[in-house]
């Protein structure tokens, strides 16, 4: 019954969040002076006449709450309006792209997340050693570098390490066997999945390492040794175990951080992805695509941040809503 009750909060606050989304995002794109047709307007080859035709055809010269209430219509009905711009329903756009951005910021959460957990196990067991100021040292170095630099770096050493820059294949690989083309995915994927890993990591290894020192010294651990448990069993069975609860809590944040950093991963690295659409839209004052996208990364962040709350629930029994 209380999970239902959480389930219905949350999606109750995620409505009335997108909603306000939506508002703002109308309200800031149309606040932008100008629009798309109005890069129409130096084209010759286009008239007046053209242009307000178009105009009332997308609803353009209609005041901003019935614009806004036209979206919602149409929105909740399932159709997410035209792009301008590309001359396809938004709904085709985003169902290319999404799964490009799912696929990087996946591999990306299962990267960071194996190894900011195996280098905070380490740097926990071996604390006040070398090991553990090199752990440190590597999270303050990534945790200090913004996302866009690291992936220029990354960019820099491209040529070096023989990996394409740009894209997710290459022009050839439609020819290429399944094996081939999965190769191909993968050397494409590998600079963007580092990018956004590296955004990530820091905090996972830093969480790891500080709910591993706090659980080794508890005084359950002390118990189990003096019973004579292995090391191993200690380490899994007792201290790890017990420091999932603050690690499941960054597991929703993590996908929000991840999110935010492939979009600008995205744009700098040509992924072809949420991101990339979302630069393309802004620029060229999509009107109704740029909403449609905002609304889309405010779902994908509660989505995220909701998985790691049913997950802290799920794990530990005695968290509770207040």
């Amino acid at each position: 019954m209380r999970l239902g009750r959480f389930l219905l909060t949350r999606l109750l606050n995620a409505a009335a969040i997108l909603l306000l989304v939506a508002l703002l995002s109308f309200l800031m794109v149309g606040q932008a002076p100008g629009d798309y047709l109005n890069e129409l307007a130096s084209d010759p080859q286009v008239s007046p006449a053209s242009l307000q035709q178009m105009r009332q055809q997308y609803g353009l010269d209609r005041p901003f709450h019935i614009k806004f209430l036209n979206w919602l219509q149409t929105g909740l009905a399932g159709n997410l309006g035209y792009s301008f711009v590309y001359q396809r329903p938004i709904a085709d756009l985003i169902l290319e792209r999404i799964w490009n951005t799912l696929l990087l910021n996946g591999v990306a959460l299962v990267a960071a997340w194996a190894a900011g957990v195996t280098l905070g196990v380490v740097a926990a067991l071996k604390r006040g050693t070398v090991v553990d100021w090199l752990v440190g040292a590597l999270a303050t170095l990534l945790v200090s570098t913004p996302a866009v630099i690291v992936s220029l770096l990354l960019l820099m050493l491209a040529a070096r390490l023989g990996l394409p820059i740009g894209g997710m294949s290459a022009p050839d690989s439609e020819a290429l066997p399944l094996a081939g083309r999965l190769a191909d995915l993968a050397r494409h994927l590998a600079l963007p999945a580092a990018a956004v890993t590296a955004v990530l990591l820091p905090a996972v290894v830093r969480h790891t390492r500080s709910a591993m020192e706090e659980a080794l010294e508890a005084d359950y651990i002390r118990t189990a040794r003096a019973k004579g448990a292995g090391r191993a069993r200690i380490l899994i069975h007792h201290a790890l175990r017990n420091a999932l609860n603050p690690l499941t809590t960054l597991f929703g944040f993590s996908v929000s951080a991840l999110l935010s950093a492939s979009l600008l991963v995205e744009v700098v690295m040509s992924w072809p992805g949420i991101g990339q659409l979302t630069y393309d839209a802004v620029l060229r004052r999509d009107l109704f695509l740029v909403v449609d996208l905002a609304v889309l990364s405010a779902l994908l962040l509660m989505a995220g941040n909701m998985a790691g709350d049913l997950l802290l629930r799920l794990a530990d029994p005695r968290v509770t809503e207040e």
